[in-house]
């Protein structure tokens, strides 16, 4: 039934809306089912799987500024260096080549003690990348112009990054701060009025009369 679903929401190019329940004593939210379509590149490898992506529609009462970061997308230039980069590192990959480094380790602990030896052989973790090799077989060339055309000519790696202010920062403080007196307080509790108060303007009363 979902398969069909998606079929037609594909065909039509159409988004269902949904009321969703996670479970029980929890109150549903009203969801959009995005439909996707199977995307493969052009070694026929599926990128995108088919399905349904599942989206929450907030409420208005939930909805505030979201600060939005401008999308930088990779140049054509530097999608083909990665690739060059990728495929200097590939290698023919071989299951029987890569032993399990905790499996080996505890053989040769049981070895240790069996043979009475004063501290086992450590096992080569051979499930770790050899980043000499890997360096060695990459070359820095190739390295060196990636880096050119993915940093700027003034990039600093050791430098501090600038504290980006957001839009939503002070979202907390924009409720106005009411203050309440020693006098104020001894009149609600005498007229039993002080039920009245929620526990963060108790809290905000203590707080202002230390």
């Amino acid at each position: 039934m979902s398969g069909a679903l998606l079929i037609k929401c594909l065909e039509k190019e159409v988004t269902a809306l949904c009321r969703y329940t996670l479970c029980r004593n929890i109150p549903p939210c009203f969801v959009a089912l995005v439909p996707l379509e199977e995307e493969l590149d052009d070694q026929k490898i599926q990128v995108t799987p088919a399905g349904f992506q599942l989206v929450f529609l907030c409420y208005a009462d939930n909805k505030g500024k979201v600060p939005f970061t401008k999308k930088v997308m990779a140049t054509p230039e530097q999608v083909d260096k990665v690739k060059a980069i990728v495929q200097k590192l590939q290698f023919k990959y071989r299951s029987d080549s890569f032993e399990n480094s905790v499996l080996q380790q505890h053989s040769r602990n049981l070895e240790a003690l069996a043979l009475d030896l004063m501290e086992p052989e450590q096992a080569v973790g051979l499930t770790l990348p050899e980043v000499e090799a890997m360096n060695k077989r990459l070359g820095s060339p190739l390295v060196d112009k990636f880096k050119e055309l993915l940093y700027p000519p003034d990039y600093n790696p050791e430098g501090k990054v600038s504290n980006i202010k957001h839009h939503n920062e002070g979202f907390r403080n924009k409720r106005p701060k009411v203050e309440y007196s020693e006098e104020k307080l001894k009149n609600h509790i005498s007229n039993g009025t002080l039920g009245k108060f929620t526990v963060p303007m108790l809290k905000e009363a203590c707080w202002g009369m230390g």
